[in-house]
């Protein structure tokens, strides 16, 4: 089984990162548009409200600032260890879990970096990637299986049991 479970996030890790280098790719090209942009002599300004060349640069710059941060979570994911992880072992950082919500079941691979990406299982489960620094992975951190985790967010709390580590 701990062999399976290895493959398994091997798999999450290599369709995260694939996922972060579109990512990268979108925006590379977005940001060689908007530098395009600034330096073009048709930017020039032609009048001192004609800010367009400024605001492409703002944005170029902004651009290269977010490829870079991405560049740094694909350098440091592709780097990190995966753990195994019993139901006795405390939720910790390449923890997958699996939670109840009101009979909702869901998977969730918790990560130091690189939340928000969905990724789908061969066998048509889906595993959302969540940081431990988010809500969730606050609440869940630390805990070990059949304890239970309540989430605020927005006002509205939800509660989560925790069914599955590994």
């Amino acid at each position: 089984m701990p062999g399976d479970i290895l493959k398994l996030k091997s798999l999450l890790m290599e369709r995260i990162l694939a996922a972060i280098d579109a990512e990268c790719g979108a925006i590379e090209a977005s940001y060689q548009a908007a530098q395009d942009e600034a330096t073009n002599e048709e930017s020039k300004p032609e009048g001192k409200y004609d800010t367009r060349a400024l605001e492409a640069s703002y944005l170029a710059g902004a651009q290269q600032e977010r490829l870079n941060e991405l560049r740094g979570v694909r350098q440091y994911l592709a780097a990190l260890p995966l753990k195994t992880f019993n139901a006795n072992d405390p939720v910790a950082a390449t923890a997958l879990v699996e939670l109840n919500s009101d009979g909702n079941r869901s998977l969730c691979f918790l990560l130091m970096f690189g939340a928000g990406y969905i990724i789908d299982l061969p066998d048509g489960r889906r595993v959302k990637t969540v940081t431990i620094k988010s809500p969730l992975g606050l609440a869940i951190s630390g805990k070990v299986q059949g304890d239970y985790a309540v989430v605020a967010v927005a006002g509205r709390e939800t509660e989560y049991e925790i069914t599955g580590i590994w």
